[in-house]
């Protein structure tokens, strides 16, 4: 697997020496982000300008059967690992298609799960459930695709590295997704099932989701269902959180506002809201507005406002802890090698 990445990489970037027509873009998002915090201790208010993405995407087509992509995430460069390659590479993978439908792509790629919230880059995603924020994004392995008809059906088998301080007692990320399309694009539901393995003992984590998008005149309504099993979390056994994601956008060609709603609720010691309770429950929902000059150009101005709190439910209630934040910046896309 990390001689499949790094020829990848090579591929990529020896440019058009090698690939008939090779793409690179470079995509960012530039925010001031304010934090107001209620009944959460060590955590300030605060403003601070920042990085939130930034990243290099090359995609090359190789041949008339095979292409490659690799992206380099600025914000990860540093000298850890992660599946044989520096975290600076989020993508560096090759795909090859073959006849009646079949492709295969080998390398470090997207897992696929989370339904369509997880299908957006985190250029255009601004508050998160806490499921997808729960599974590593991109790991090395291969995906079995096959396409019919507009419907398309994944398989896929990925490793993970052993933690330096706890290795996992199995490092396999197996799992399926579906991803369909009904009346050119009106209608699209996805479905997919991941299991992984932990540093817990025999333990695994099992990813559920089932979401339908709704392409209706210039709205974009999505909805999404997720389950994540963890088991042998606690002493007191297996832990679940359910999560409940919804979005409508308005979709004018230039300006494109938009409100998300986020319910998750922990079960059994699930730590991933309120750490240490028995039972706890998260709300979140944003409201935001995108202005985009030109519709011909991936360039834009935004505005969002986000709120969330959390509290434990049971045994007994606590007071809950509130978190709202205001982003105020400018994303953009531009070609610098085509």
């Amino acid at each position: 697997m990390k001689a499949l990445t790094i020829v990848a990489a090579l591929a990529l970037t020896s440019g058009s020496a090698m690939a008939l027509d090779t793409v690179m873009g470079l995509k960012g998002r530039f925010d001031y982000v304010r934090t107001e915090t209620d009944n959460n201790p060590g955590k300030d208010s605060s403003g601070v300008l920042t990085t939130s993405y930034l990243r290099l995407v090359t995609d090359a087509k190789l041949n008339d059967t095979m292409t490659a992509k690799l992206t380099l995430d600025f914000q990860e460069a540093d000298s850890s690992k992660d599946n044989g390659l520096t975290n600076l590479v989020d993508e560096a993978f090759l795909t090859k298609t073959f006849g009646y439908g079949f492709s295969a792509m080998v390398g470090k790629q997207a897992v696929l799960t989370g339904g369509h919230e997880n299908e957006y880059s985190s250029r255009d995603i601004y508050t998160t459930s806490i499921h997808n924020d729960s599974i590593a994004d991109y790991l090395t392995g291969v995906t079995v695709g096959y396409a019919v008809a507009e419907q398309n059906i994944y398989l896929q088998y990925m490793q993970r590295e052993d933690s330096k301080q706890t290795p996992f007692t199995d490092k396999k990320v197996v799992g399926a997704a579906y991803y369909g399309s009904f009346m050119n694009k009106m209608i699209e539901p996805v479905l997919s099932y991941h299991k992984q393995g932990t540093t817990r003992a025999a333990a695994y984590d099992t990813f559920m989701s089932a979401g339908l998008r709704l392409n209706v005149a210039q709205f974009t309504v999505e909805a999404d269902y997720l389950v994540l099993e963890q088991e042998k979390l606690t002493a007191a056994g297996d832990a679940k959180l359910k999560s409940i994601v919804a979005l409508v956008r308005y979709n004018h060609e230039n300006f494109k506002p938009f409100a998300k709603f986020i319910k998750e609720d922990g079960e059994k010691g699930f730590d991933g809201i309120v750490t240490g309770s028995n039972e706890s429950e998260r709300t979140a929902w944003e409201l935001g507005l995108e202005y985009v000059p030109n519709k011909d150009e991936d360039f834009r101005y935004h505005v969002v406002y986000s709120s969330s709190e959390s509290k434990q439910t049971k045994p007994a209630p606590t007071s809950k802890v509130e978190e709202q934040k205001i982003y105020a910046g400018i994303a953009f896309n531009y070609n610098i090698l085509k």
